[in-house]
């Protein structure tokens, strides 16, 4: 019985997780992006550090859309220190597609 409810439980899961995907592919254009240059990469490289420092790009790019997406439901008038903190996980989708190119120039050049 037990074991029952530990695989209902990693199926819905698994289930929430994988809508979460799709919302993000059907809503959110930068993601959309960075799903096209996940898949380049995929047929272009077998380097697993190329693909897994992409997916960390990824990673920051859904972290960033759902905690703005909460920022909005907060106050979708303008306030700056929303704005700051909306900059600030900008800056670190920046981040990490500036050292993925570095990566890339480095391990392939």
């Amino acid at each position: 019985m037990q074991y029952s409810n530990i695989f209902a439980r990693l199926f819905h899961a698994t289930r929430y997780s994988l809508e979460g995907l799709y919302y993000a592919l059907r809503h959110e254009q930068s993601f959309r992006y960075e799903a096209i240059v996940f898949v380049m990469i995929i047929f272009s490289t077998r380097s697993l550090i190329l693909t897994g420092a992409w997916c960390a790009v990824m990673c920051l790019e859904l972290i960033n859309s759902s905690v703005e997406k909460a920022f909005d439901l907060i106050d979708k008038n303008f306030n700056s220190q929303i704005k700051a903190a909306k900059d600030m996980l900008s800056s670190s989708v920046f981040i990490a597609v500036c050292f993925n190119i570095v990566l890339w120039v480095v391990m392939l050049l």
